[in-house]
């Protein structure tokens, strides 16, 4: 088994981009500009530190190709999340240095996998010049989490990718430190994400710098953690934001339907 693998991303499926891009502006967070991809969506990057948060939007349906067999469709998933459930977190995303060893490890663990995606497509510079970037990702999927999605995303151009620029947020946003995973049985849902992540069980799932919590509920990634600088700093950025112990709290409502925990 691979090291554990940390969070890369979390896909946040929204109705409207640019609407989605100015509610977490509004929260402090720097937008990346809309990208588009070949397969119908579109989206919008916070870039953190080694991870980030991707909104994202149907671009042009016409291109989505339907999952089939052992073909797992980034983009039909999403639709159909955003049909059936509306805006939120769609699915979790952990980062990889081998998509192919992923792929091997899940179907040694007795995981249900997916053939392999590759794509490229063309990233917005903060000079306003665009440049490709590549990724190879690879799927797999558990029965007791259903209409939620997990792979892995192993990025083949890092350099163009990250942008100090776009990792300057006015709240202080340093990482996304912890998901919050809800599924009708807990132990199930445990099982799978130990053996999706390679992380460690303790009161949570352990995983490098991050981690992942279970409860129990109707599938979704209700919550997210993010660590900030200074939680007193971004508290006047979070003018929504609700005092919980020693975190401070943006409801679900405010961000697309993801309830955003912000902790130093």
């Amino acid at each position: 088994m691979s090291a554990p693998r940390d969070i890369d991303h979390i896909v946040v499926m929204t109705r409207d981009l640019t609407a989605a891009q100015a509610a977490w502006s509004a929260c402090g967070f720097t937008c990346t500009p809309r990208a588009v991809h070949p397969f119908g969506t579109a989206n919008s990057l916070i870039q953190l530190q080694g991870n980030f948060v991707e909104l994202l939007e149907i671009d042009d349906e016409s291109r989505i190709e339907r999952a089939a067999g052992d073909r797992f469709s980034f983009a039909g998933h999403n639709l159909d999340f955003l049909a059936e459930r509306g805006e939120g977190m769609s699915m979790l995303v952990l980062a990889s240095d081998d998509r192919d060893g992923d792929l091997a490890d899940w179907r040694a663990a007795g995981l249900r996998v997916y053939e392999p995606f590759d794509f490229e497509r063309q990233a917005r510079q903060p000079d306003g010049s665009s440049q490709r970037v590549a990724f190879s990702l690879g799927f797999a999927s558990d029965e007791t989490l259903s209409g939620l999605g997990f792979f892995t995303c192993q990025q083949h151009t890092p350099e163009v990718f990250w942008k100090p620029e776009y990792q300057v947020h006015a709240n202080g946003a340093q990482r996304i430190a912890s998901v919050m995973v809800t599924g009708p049985d807990p132990e199930a849902a445990d099982s799978f994400l130990r053996r999706f992540s390679g992380g460690t069980r303790t009161t949570h799932i352990v995983l490098g710098k991050d981690s992942l919590t279970v409860e129990e509920g109707a599938p979704a990634f209700p919550e997210i953690t993010v660590r900030v600088s200074d939680l007193d700093a971004a508290a006047a950025h979070l003018p929504s934001a609700t005092p919980q112990g020693d975190a401070l709290v943006v409801p679900a409502e405010s961000l697309n339907g993801v309830s955003v925990r912000f902790v130093a």
